[in-house]
């Protein structure tokens, strides 16, 4: 019975039980088998569910998973490269992360100790930082690097028996760090064919946390990362190696990133996460079956009657943005609804359980945009206070107008009524009515057409229905 259970599951993929609840899509396999090595997604679109399949349980003994929450960003800031263009400046000092990072791996997994390039890289890491298992906050906390053996490379003819991580001439020290890489990547390609190692990845997640401004820098140390996974990929495939690193990034500071090579990066070598009604339900019955038992599934916990002539299923994807997070969280409500029922034995959900639900989720989805928004757009429930004062679901450009001024009224607001339109549409929080050619009509929304741009021209609109009871707006089309 469903109050014999105690969740669906955790909204936060960090803290769930994400093995047990995994279900493969396209995306698993592109990461796997594929040139992808970008995955992008909305918060709370599954980024970190991904990661946590591909850095745990069977694949943990091939892939280190490499979360930078807390890693130090003003410290590698200060590794860069002054001899290239500021949106590859940082990118040499990646490529030697990555290098040391999948060495690492390399020697665990080959078991190889006498080997003189397992000897040569355990020395170089124990000489450096102490030990030979050195955590990625570390790898630039130094002053200099000490190279010796043939880990000691040369350029421009002369060997260099150091490079300084701290100097202020930083002109050659792309060149050096480079050097360097291209020899421990070397010696990982000569374990691993002695080793008959393969199927070896790094995964890069937690990109975003900390982030309250993308300042140039950072953005800057993102795209240096993206770059320098996709050259040591090419790198490693060109020695038959099939290792990569995979990097996992919102969407929204994706779209904020400018650089030669994007367009083509985002055609060839990224994957975005999406979930439509379908997927959502194939991972809602994973959990279910979990929970209940391998015989159920929504069909036997939903009791069949619909809502408004819509089935329940879809009433509850309406409300969400299409992530998994809001579908587990309305089904944890709806358990909540249930448990707190005065009926003994309740095994079904039923209409009046979703009613009740709907409006502590219509919270819970208010405070996922305060997280998602606020950082960058300090005045945007400004916004939410003009729609609320709409009181409708449905409302014109001019109605807006005329209410946001009013809101506005003696502030000075980041945004002017159109253009905050648009940045609503562009978080999902409305969509706006498009005309088809055939004399029809529907609602285009940004979360379930990431392709789709903004209409300028757009007169009608509809606010999201998740947020329909937080902001208490009457139905009415009129």
């Amino acid at each position: 019975m469903l109050k014999n259970i105690d969740s669906f599951g955790n909204v936060e993929a960090e803290e769930d039980a994400v093995l047990d609840f995994f279900v493969s899509m396209s995306i698993t396999e592109n990461i796997e088998t594929g040139n992808s090595f970008l995955v992008l997604g909305r918060k709370g679109s599954g980024k970190t569910a991904l990661f946590r399949y591909f850095t745990e349980g069977a694949h943990a003994t091939r892939s280190t998973g490499l979360n930078l929450n807390g890693y130090p960003w003003k410290v590698h800031e200060t590794i860069k490269d002054e001899g290239v263009e500021d949106v590859e400046s940082y990118v040499a000092s990646w490529k030697y992360l990555i290098a040391v990072e999948l060495a690492k791996l390399v020697i665990k997994s080959a078991n190889r100790p006498q080997m003189t390039e397992v000897v040569e890289i355990k020395k170089f890491l124990t000489d450096n930082y102490g030990t030979d298992k050195p955590t990625i906050k570390n790898i630039f906390s130094l002053k200099k690097l000490n190279l010796s053996g043939d880990l000691e490379p040369q350029i421009f003819g002369c060997k260099i028996g150091k490079i300084s991580l701290q100097r202020s001439d930083r002109m050659r020290l792309g060149h050096e760090l480079n050097a360097l890489t291209d020899k421990i990547l070397s010696h990982v390609a000569k374990i691993s064919n002695a080793a008959d190692i393969n199927a070896l990845s790094l995964h890069f997640d937690e990109l975003d946390r900390g982030i309250t401004v993308l300042s140039e820098s950072r953005k800057e140390m993102i795209i240096g990362l993206v770059l320098a996974a996709k050259e040591t990929n090419k790198l490693l495939r060109e020695c038959s190696l099939n290792m990569k690193s995979v990097i996992y990034l919102r969407t929204d500071i994706w779209e904020q990133l400018k650089f030669s090579d994007k367009n083509k990066i985002s055609q060839t070598n990224s994957d975005t996460i999406e979930w439509d009604d379908d997927t959502l339900l194939g991972l809602m019955n994973k959990r279910i079956k979990v929970k209940l038992g391998h015989e159920h599934s929504w069909n036997t916990i939903d009791d069949g009657r619909r809502i408004k002539r819509q089935p329940k299923w879809k009433h509850i994807i309406d409300r969400s943005f299409l992530r998994p997070r809001d579908v587990i969280s309305f089904m944890n409500l709806l358990l909540e609804v249930v448990k707190k029922s005065d009926e003994s034995t309740v095994d079904v959900f039923e209409n009046p359980h979703v009613v009740d639900a709907r409006p502590k989720y219509s919270q819970y989805l208010k405070h996922e945009l305060d997280d998602e928004i606020a950082t960058h757009w300090g005045d945007w429930e400004s916004c939410l206070q003009t729609l609320s004062k709409l009181g409708r679901e449905y409302f014109r450009a001019d109605e807006y107008q005329k209410a946001y001024d009013e809101v506005q009224q003696g502030k000075s607001p980041k945004y002017d009524a159109q253009a905050s339109l648009e940045e609503l549409y562009n978080f999902g929080i409305i969509g706006y009515e498009a005309r088809s050619g055939y004399g029809g009509s529907g609602w285009k929304t940004k979360f379930a057409n990431p392709e789709l741009g903004w209409d300028g021209n757009a007169v009608r609109f509809k606010v999201h229905l998740g947020l329909k009871e937080f902001m208490k707006l009457k139905e009415d089309r009129s």
